[in-house]
């Protein structure tokens, strides 16, 4: 599910719930609701699936474990948010200060976790599997927000970024821009060309890869 769509009508309903209360039961969310349980249970299991509630169990004296259902990151990041805006303060403060170097090694270290992250990820599929481990790639940036797709073109890959996660920064510096090609080169181990940017107006920044006749 795309980070910026709620849910409407009753699972909506219990994402604010769970977000003013924290970890729900059945009988919390009926008492707030006044939904029947196998609806709760129906609702529950379609925010399950898509990544917005975890379960959980808590012992409750003699009797069994009371089922528990709480909001994942993925749910939090949904709600309203000035961390963009402060961290695009946070920089043109350090910028005034003259603590470029700083931000640098930031942002140069952020870029070495993801790398590493991946790197880890797509290790544990054969190397061989071109596909599977694009597809893995793809899930990654979707996990980080950058809404990916892919397409094919004269023999080479094209892959797409719809959405930046930190335009506050990229207003800042253009550093992140830069680091995030070399990303894709570092993973996929081919050089790259970027086609187009969201900064210069473009609906995506594409990252444009050339095929095995073309590397």
């Amino acid at each position: 599910m795309p980070a910026a769509l709620f849910p409407t009508g009753p699972r909506g309903d219990l994402l604010l719930l769970m977000k003013r209360a924290g970890a729900v039961s059945l009988d919390d969310a009926e008492a707030a609701t006044g939904l029947a349980r196998p609806t709760l249970r129906q609702h529950f299991g379609v925010l399950e699936r898509d990544g917005l509630v975890a379960r959980s169990t808590r012992k409750q004296g003699r009797g069994r474990p009371s089922l528990r259902y709480a909001l994942t990151p993925e749910a939090e990041a949904l709600f309203p948010s000035r961390d963009g805006h402060l961290l695009g303060r946070l920089l043109a403060f350090l910028q005034e200060h003259g603590e470029d170097e700083r931000i640098a090694d930031f942002f140069e270290r952020y870029w070495d976790e993801r790398y590493l992250d991946a790197r880890q990820r797509l290790d544990r599929l054969p190397e061989d599997d071109a596909e599977g481990r694009l597809d893995a790639l793809l899930a990654i940036l979707r996990e980080q927000g950058f809404m990916p797709e892919v397409r094919r073109a004269d023999g080479g890959l094209v892959i797409r970024e719809c959405n930046c996660p930190f335009p506050e920064a990229v207003k800042r510096t253009r550093l992140p821009c830069r680091l995030e090609a070399r990303f894709f080169e570092r993973v996929l181990g081919e050089r790259v060309s970027r086609v187009t940017y969201i900064p210069d107006g473009f609906p995506a920044c594409s990252y444009e890869f050339p095929g095995p006749d073309d590397a």
